[in-house]
């Protein structure tokens, strides 16, 4: 009886180790198709980026921020609601695909300086982009560009300052 016991013990244990094991095997994580696709692309160069982004304004839902070519300056304004803030300061890009904005922002509570920057790839025409802490790839501009593109946001000329300037007014 006991070596009945012992083997019926044995085993259990065996089953429970081997499902403990494979519980604790580290999952294979797939990886987005995109994020592959931008592995697999090249670093834009700053003489590419400067001319995606010079003096142009990229319109968001909520506001926008223009890239100005004199001195690489940078404004930019968000409201959404009665919540708003605006920034000041100047954009760089390296040749490594990286877009930088160094700005003093200011809203209803405080002020304080940020910097974020984006990474941009590209293969066979396609742009890749991504937010440099934390963020997911995705198509910043197709190939051919579609009205879709997040590119398409970029538009040319200054469609910040106005708006800066009565939001400003507003804050004081």
């Amino acid at each position: 009886m006991f070596s009945i016991n012992l083997r019926t013990i044995s085993a259990a244990l065996s089953v429970l180790l081997l499902a403990g094991a494979a519980d604790a095997a580290p999952q294979q994580k797939t990886e987005d198709a995109t994020a592959i696709k931008a592995a697999a692309a090249s670093p834009l160069s700053a003489e590419a980026l400067e001319a995606l982004y010079s003096g142009k304004t990229w319109k968001w839902k909520d506001g926008g921020g223009f890239f100005s070519a004199e001195k690489h300056r940078f404004i930019t304004w968000s409201q959404k609601g009665r919540a708003w803030s605006y920034g000041q300061g100047r954009w760089y890009a390296t040749n490594r695909g990286k877009l930088c904005l160094q700005a003093y922002w200011v809203n209803k509570m405080s002020g304080g300086g940020d910097t974020t920057c984006f990474i941009h790839r590209e293969k066979d025409g396609v742009i890749y982009q991504k937010r440099s802490v934390g963020g997911d790839w995705y198509v910043f501009r197709n190939n051919p560009p579609r009205p879709t593109d997040e590119a398409a946001k970029l538009v040319r000329g200054d469609l910040i300052s106005t708006g800066l300037a009565h939001m400003k007014a507003k804050a004081r």
